[in-house]
């Protein structure tokens, strides 16, 4: 029954993804931000959390986590847990890896996904 319930979140959040990829190239492309925020969470985030930050068995659901009322919705509460990372849950600390304003533009791609914005994929680059 869990294995159910995990597939059938991760296809409601594929099938939002192609929703809002529809959606968002309607809408013109991402910001300057949110697009280093995609390449800096594909290097840095994306073995752990998964491509597009889709929902994975290895770490926290960063859509649910980064959605409005999630517990890392707040800037200040995420730039907290990656610099600090969470080590007793197998995040390490990336204050000696990535600069603020590369946790800042994270911040900004994953606030984007989580409330649907920006669609599953390489986002096209502003301009």
């Amino acid at each position: 029954m869990r294995q159910l319930r995990s597939s059938l979140a991760f296809l409601a959040a594929f099938t939002g993804g192609a929703v809002g990829r529809a959606a968002g190239q309607e809408q013109g492309s991402i910001s300057t931000a949110e697009y280093e925020g995609w390449r800096q969470y594909s290097v840095q985030c994306a073995r752990c959390h998964g491509q597009d930050a889709l929902p994975n068995p290895v770490a926290a659901n960063l859509l649910v986590s980064m959605a409005p009322g999630g517990p890392t919705a707040e800037k200040e509460t995420f730039t907290k847990v990656v610099m600090e990372g969470r080590p007793d849950r197998g995040m390490p600390p990336f204050k000696d890896v990535m600069t603020p304003e590369q946790v800042d533009a994270v911040y900004a791609y994953l606030k984007g996904r989580a409330e649907n914005r920006i669609p599953v994929g390489r986002p096209q680059p502003p301009g």
